[in-house]
């Protein structure tokens, strides 16, 4: 059998990185950098708040969609051995390691979360390592996975993890 392979989608990537701008120009325009905004109905120091968060958030994921497009690595792998997701590691995540999966949906974006039997031997690389702790409070799951971004689907990952898991 051979492995599925999810490799970062250039175009999708680049997708995120203009609108991730868009949103970096929008959060620069209620932080004030443009004039200041006359509204009676948000004060300004919400106004500013949200806008560098915005700034930040935002910059944040289109250097991380930056440096994706000119990767050449896989960014999913699932085979016989376990999964690499290139988040996480790339080394492959064993078998045996994984206790259970399931599935999520947020925002129309569906996502696939492994819980592991010693969460603690694998964390997390750059902003995926930072938002491991977020993801196991909002999921409840050690790992998270999207193919958002990537050249293969939900349903593809989906169909390779019940092909090879034990």
């Amino acid at each position: 059998m051979q492995d599925f392979v999810a490799y970062n989608s250039r175009w999708r990537l680049a997708l995120l990185t203009c609108l991730s701008a868009a949103f970096v120009a929008l959060g620069l325009y209620l932080a004030g950098a443009f004039g200041e905004i006359s509204t009676s109905r948000y004060s300004p120091a919400l106004l500013f708040a949200v806008g560098w968060a915005a700034i930040l958030f935002f910059t944040l994921t289109a250097c991380d969609a930056i440096m994706r497009i000119f990767s050449l690595k896989p960014r999913l792998v699932i085979g016989a051995e376990g999964i690499i997701w290139s988040a996480l590691s790339d080394e492959p995540l064993p078998w045996p390691e994984i206790r259970g999966v399931t599935t999520s949906k947020s925002g129309g974006q569906k996502y696939i979360i492994l819980y592991l039997h010693n969460p603690g031997s694998f964390s997390g690389v750059g902003i995926a390592g930072l938002l491991d702790r977020a993801n196991r409070l909002l999921t409840g799951g050690d790992v998270l996975i999207s193919t958002a971004g990537t050249n293969r689907s939900f349903d593809e990952a989906m169909s390779a993890i019940e092909r090879y898991r034990p």
